[in-house]
């Protein structure tokens, strides 16, 4: 029989765990619920990385917004009419960057599928395009 210890590392600022600490320590740099983040996307396209704070402060508070029931159910009243201006203002303050993009949108306590009008994958795809953009047909040499 044998017998093994194995450590496991956790987030600081979310949910996630590894068995790795170089890699649970790239994690955090960059986790978007760390208010001092660095943004690897802010990176690669050479921006100026604007602050978190900076950028969740123009987000709607969505505890104004929350209306109970007298059946004890809650709902969010009016806050996509308040989000999508704030939505639009945030991303041109953050230069399009869907990662700073999300991390305002989690540290605002905003529920990330509440946002309509933000997909994440999409968005990602079309920074990534925007940054390399294809020179090639497809065809190898």
């Amino acid at each position: 029989m044998r017998r093994k210890r194995v450590y496991r590392y956790y987030c600081e600022h979310c949910k996630k765990s590894n068995c790795s600490l170089p890699a649970m320590r790239k994690h955090e740099r960059r986790c978007t619920m760390n208010p001092e983040r660095e943004c690897g996307m802010c990176m690669a396209a050479e921006n100026y990385q604007i602050s978190v704070r900076e950028l969740t402060s123009l987000l709607p508070n969505p505890n104004d917004y929350l209306i109970k029931t007298e059946w004890g159910d809650e709902f969010h009243a009016n806050f996509d009419k308040a989000l999508k201006p704030a939505l639009e203002a945030l991303r041109s303050k953050a230069d399009n960057c869907p990662a700073c993009i999300l991390a305002a949108i989690r540290q605002a306590g905003i529920p990330v599928p509440a946002v309509r009008d933000f997909n994440f994958t999409a968005e990602c795809k079309t920074f990534w395009n925007d940054i390399n953009p294809s020179d090639h047909t497809g065809e190898y040499y």
